[in-house]
């Protein structure tokens, strides 16, 4: 024949008990998670404000970044006309060639390397050549 235990009776207490100590139980589990919960919300925020300073400072810096590439284009587009402009001044500048040529015009032309003479000189010889002439004859 089975042998049955048998069963403490239970009691009204008994039960009280028991629910009061899983109400407890339950009470202490749900702290234990409001306090996890906190932590993780209090972490979540920290790291939002970190993100959010994080990204006020990428957008600083990109608008940084922008003024310069636009200062920059400023300067290279300035730059480039500067040296359009040095490019026509230097296409209107007289060639080596055409200098030389100048120069060899001065020496023909100078009167201090050519050997023109004056009026007067011219006279004078010709009448020292005239006077000269008479006497031989």
């Amino acid at each position: 024949m089975p042998v049955f235990k048998r069963q403490p009776k239970t009691t009204l207490r008994t039960v009280i008990n028991e629910l009061v100590d899983r109400s407890n139980t339950n009470t202490k589990r749900l702290r234990v998670l409001e306090q996890e919960n906190e932590i993780l919300k209090t972490r979540v925020n920290s790291l939002e404000k970190g993100i959010l300073d994080q990204k006020k400072e990428i957008n600083k810096l990109v608008a940084d970044l922008n003024n310069k590439l636009t200062k920059m284009d400023q300067k290279i587009v300035k730059l480039e006309r500067t040296a359009k402009q040095m490019i026509n001044e230097i296409k209107k500048l007289v060639s080596t060639a055409k200098i030389k040529e100048l120069e060899d015009l001065i020496q023909i032309y100078s009167p201090l390397k050519s050997k023109f003479i004056t009026r007067e000189e011219l006279e004078r010889i010709l009448e020292e050549k005239k006077g000269g002439n008479q006497i031989n004859k």
